[in-house]
């Protein structure tokens, strides 16, 4: 059995499903011999419905999803090269993307019978941001193998800080760093002397400060809510294993009672079989002792 093979049939399917669907591929696995891989299948995380529904935009757009991976490069990239205009740009970029992508798969997810809530939405869109930033979320997003919700707290341009701080920072670097690509002569050699505006400096510094702080709290929150998500799941997957056991409790029951059932019915028919014996027994006797007399 191929681990790969099974891994996008289960996340292709629906998280109802996804557990039933695992066991049926653990057992299959045990009975071909596979024991690694029956390990490997049982370890893989039933998806939330932020996560399936994420899959579920990968698998029907697959270019879509490469474009928002390649415009995260892009990104990182202005990030790096601190390009204030390419970073407005492409900020601009990334919010009409992630809000189009957004939108799919909300739309995907009600042709599957499944209306996302507004919380749902807004956890895809945050997971969608969350792979523009980080390789091994888009992995995951690219190949429609997302088992939960993801968000990137660090410092970049797919940070959960909200947009207008992003432009805040920009237009700061901007103005500390970015002045020395186009200067005036006068504003040259002033800066020769002076160097960058002190500040404007110590505004950066400050914002700086401020979103670093906001992202630590976010990765924290983050973090908690993954902690939670898990625990969710393990009830899930505990409550479905439940089921499973009481279902198969219903099923004995139902095969005891049919038992019990014929048990009487056999029993019933046993009495009447002997009571019929005793009477001609009963008979019997008397005849032969008419014949004694």
């Amino acid at each position: 059995m191929d681990l790969e093979e099974v891994a996008d049939e289960l996340y292709g399917s629906s998280p109802e499903d996804f557990v039933e669907r695992r066991t049926e591929r653990v057992a299959q696995a045990r009975q071909a011999g596979d024991r690694v891989v029956a390990k490997q299948i049982s370890q893989l995380r039933r998806p939330t419905r932020t996560a399936w529904m994420v899959n579920l935009l990968a698998r029907a757009n697959p270019a879509e999803i490469s474009q928002l991976l390649d415009l995260g490069r892009e990104l990182q990239d202005a990030q790096q090269r601190a390009a204030g205009d390419d970073l407005r740009r492409l900020s601009k970029s990334r919010r009409s993307v992630v809000d189009e992508l957004t939108r799919q798969a909300a739309d995907l997810a009600r042709a599957a019978g499944h209306a996302p809530t507004e919380g749902t939405v807004q956890e895809v869109s945050q997971t969608l941001q969350a792979a523009l930033a980080d390789p091994a979320i888009g992995d995951l997003v690219q190949r429609g193998r997302l088992a939960q919700a993801a968000s990137y707290g660090g410092f970049g341009p797919s940070s959960q800080t909200s947009d207008a701080s992003a432009d805040l920072l920009t237009a700061l670097a901007a103005s500390v760093g970015g002045q020395q690509d186009r200067p005036s002569r006068d504003e040259a050699e002033t800066d020769q002397v002076a160097g960058p505006d002190p500040q404007a400096q110590r505004e950066l510094e400050e914002a700086i400060r401020t979103w670093e702080a906001a992202a630590g709290e976010a990765a924290k929150a983050a973090d908690e809510a993954d902690q939670a998500t898990t625990r969710a799941d393990d009830f899930a997957d505990r409550i479905e294993s439940l089921r499973d056991e009481l279902r198969q409790a219903e099923s004995s029951e139902r095969e005891a009672r049919n038992d019990a059932r014929a048990a009487r019915k056999r029993a019933q028919q046993l009495r009447q079989e002997a009571a019929a014996a005793e009477q001609r027994a009963t008979a019997l006797r008397e005849r032969l002792g008419n014949h004694v007399r």
